[in-house]
């Protein structure tokens, strides 16, 4: 019983550990090694170790955050794999940059997305500077109705040899109005008539359909979203951390 109590002393943050965190399986077993009083002694101290540590309990709540984290990251990771032929399709898309490059990434966006307009200079500075990006972009209008409108209109542009550079104005622009989103397009000289026949097309309909159904079975809950060979990766990634991880994925070809 000494020994076992002293060893209590050394052991109390993993103790509380186990109580705030572990499952319900682990605690039993726990109960199996010690007997009612030594339970109650345990419970006891580790009361004490948390009302005059508190930080263990925050501690205790940021590891489980992190492992909740890291569980939806490997669904995640899983589901992309699994929709890996979809997601690399461009059958209903364009590509940007080198059609044959040796480095793919695919990009879920919304036009009125203020971290997707930071994110575009970035990317378009890299498409620049290395020939070998192959660029998949995913309309995924999810903010609001002007969103929705800026995403039909970049598609239905495709029609016209335009999706390119009204890309990369739109993302150019500040917030999107549905006046601002046609004048672009008169001062790109797309037809804009065209532009909201097409807007209608089963081509531009199904395009947004499809990445807002692959979105929901992978599992991604905003924009931006880039996909860079295999690996995703959330939010506002910086041309610098860009080229690191194109340059590790490189290297670990040789």
């Amino acid at each position: 019983m000494l020994m076992k109590l002293k060893s209590i002393s050394y052991t109390i943050f993993l103790v509380v550990t186990l109580f705030v965190i572990l499952p319900l399986f682990a605690q039993e077993k726990i109960k199996e090694s010690f007997s009612e009083n030594e339970m109650a002694t345990i419970k006891k101290l580790a009361l004490e170790a948390l009302l005059e540590n508190p930080e263990i309990l925050r501690e205790a709540s940021r590891i489980l955050q992190a492992r909740e984290e890291q569980k939806r990251n490997d669904n995640v990771s899983k589901q992309i794999r699994e929709y890996s032929s979809e997601l690399t399709d461009t059958e209903d898309t364009v590509v940007i940059g080198n059609p044959d490059g040796d480095i793919t990434i695919i990009e879920f966006f919304d036009y009125n997305c203020p971290y997707c307009k930071t994110a575009a200079k970035d990317l378009q500075d890299l498409i620049k500077s290395d020939e070998n990006i192959k660029f998949i972009p995913r309309e995924w209008p999810i903010l609001n109705n002007n969103s929705v409108i800026a995403a039909r209109a970049a598609l239905a542009s495709i029609a016209q040899g335009k999706y390119k550079e009204y890309h990369w104005r739109l993302m150019k622009e500040g917030s999107l109005t549905e006046a601002k989103i046609f004048e672009i397009a008169k001062d790109l000289k797309i037809d804009i008539s065209n532009l909201k026949k097409d807007m209608e097309s089963e081509f531009v309909i199904n395009h947004i359909a499809k990445s807002t159904a692959l979105a929901r079975r992978i599992g991604f809950s905003g924009t931006p979203l880039f996909i860079i060979e295999g690996n995703f990766f959330p939010g506002f990634v910086p041309l610098e951390e860009l080229e690191l991880i194109i340059s590790d994925i490189r290297e670990s070809r040789m």
